[in-house]
């Protein structure tokens, strides 16, 4: 299963960002394998809108099946 995890740092030992549309990035995490990948999320930190569902779109082009974070709007939580 892969999990995205919002974060403030790239990599495994960043810090998880409660904001989800305006994460600084998402780490996706295979937990069979034990890989991970790193997006930022530059694009939707001073997006005026939409930044939830762009956010969401990007997450699950990555092909995660959960979340972990702390706040998601509810556009983002539908389009999750």
């Amino acid at each position: 299963m892969k999990i995205a995890i919002t974060s403030r740092d790239p990599g495994l030992d960043g810090t998880v960002d409660p904001r989800f549309g305006r994460a600084s990035c998402f780490v996706v995490v295979d937990t069979e394998t034990g890989a991970h990948e790193t997006r930022r999320n530059t694009q939707n930190l001073n997006a005026a809108q939409g930044a939830g569902i762009q956010a969401a779109q990007a997450v699950a082009h990555m092909g995660a099946e959960a979340v972990l974070t702390g706040h998601v709007g509810p556009k983002a939580f539908s389009t999750l």
